[in-house]
């Protein structure tokens, strides 16, 4: 599942597992995703709303909505519950959405972008040399891919508004097509 995720999605994925273990649950929930973005990417949420997201405040009124779950005795691997399982999913989906409808038009057979190259040269390290990249085939293969990244992963949370961690978002003006036009459209 997670191969499509960029390493910023898995830093937040991470986080989100930190956070349940500290809590000692034996499941990472929505909220725990909702405080890993909040807390890694807070840039996110300023784009979405007139005022920045606070953590400690979300954390204090997300402690007094959810309903404790179990709580984990051991050292068990702590995995996905189903609503978060369901979350990664929907970010999946909107992820491909995003590219199909804002980044594969701008794009032709064999284009490489400025932003292809800028996302090469992260990943790899290193400057990259277009010319070095003449042929088709070359261009090709530093073409971008559709992967899930921090965005999507708060998209996958606004889709579900029945989760409590996504009514804290709600009540701060944070809403679904909003922060799909702003964020992927953008992005």
């Amino acid at each position: 599942m997670f191969y499509r995720f960029s390493s910023s999605a898995r830093s937040v994925v991470f986080r989100a597992r930190d956070t349940a273990v500290s809590e000692g649950r034996e499941s990472i929930e929505p909220s725990h995703i909702l405080l890993a973005l909040i807390d890694l990417h807070p840039e996110l949420f300023e784009r979405l709303s007139n005022r920045p997201i606070d953590l400690h405040s979300v954390q204090r009124e997300l402690a007094g909505i959810t309903t404790p779950s179990h709580v984990s005795s051991g050292q068990a691997k702590v995995r996905f519950d189903e609503h978060a399982k369901r979350v990664m999913q929907v970010a999946t989906r909107e992820a491909r959405s995003c590219w199909e409808q804002w980044e594969a038009p701008r794009r032709t057979h064999g284009q490489l972008l400025p932003e292809d190259q800028s996302y090469w040269e992260a990943r790899l390290g290193q400057a990259i040399s277009p010319e070095r990249f003449q042929t088709w085939f070359g261009r090709w293969m530093l073409r971008r891919k559709w992967e899930v990244d921090e965005r999507h992963l708060l998209l996958g949370l606004l889709n579900w508004a029945e989760y409590p961690a996504v009514a804290v978002l709600t009540g701060r003006g944070v809403s679904l097509d909003v922060a799909r036009q702003r964020l992927c459209a953008t992005g």
